[in-house]
């Protein structure tokens, strides 16, 4: 069965985005983000973070036929890098920003879903572009959600 959603996750620096908007692309989906929740806050005359409440009481790992869940990743050190080289920022304070990012997912995981600890048993597929580049991470993807 091919899934008709695929929710990318994905950590600070891994390029998740980049593989996230590419993948949409190819399988003629349609690439949302945070903006889901503005426009649906503001269809229902509703303040934002009232639906972004909502959409993260929704269960973190209950199985779904017609989702395909994965997380985009890399090292903290790979992640830096590219946080450095995009923010101009030196590796040290990318560094900082990685680590500061990496505990407010593990806090908003805890918080919203009980999650003490993310395992790769979370998803369906786990990307890691420390090994896999971005567009082969597309290929992949696109080959799960088919």
């Amino acid at each position: 069965m091919p899934r008709r959603t695929v929710c990318i996750s994905h950590a600070t620096g891994a390029e998740g985005e980049t593989v996230g908007r590419a993948v949409a692309q190819r399988l003629g989906l349609r690439y949302v983000d945070e903006e889901i929740i503005e426009q649906a806050a503001e269809e229902a005359d509703l303040d934002p973070a009232f639906v972004a409440s909502a959409e993260r009481r929704k269960g973190f790992d209950g199985p779904r036929e017609d989702v395909l869940r994965v997380p985009v990743t890399a090292s903290p050190e790979t992640r830096a890098r590219r946080v450095a080289a995009v923010g101009d920022l030196d590796e040290q304070k990318a560094a900082a920003v990685v680590a500061d990012e990496d505990a407010a997912r593990a806090a908003y995981l805890k918080r919203f879903y009980s999650v003490e600890r993310e395992a790769p048993t979370h998803y369906d597929v786990v990307v890691n572009t420390d090994t896999v580049p971005p567009e082969k991470a597309v290929e992949l993807v696109v080959l799960a959600a088919s």
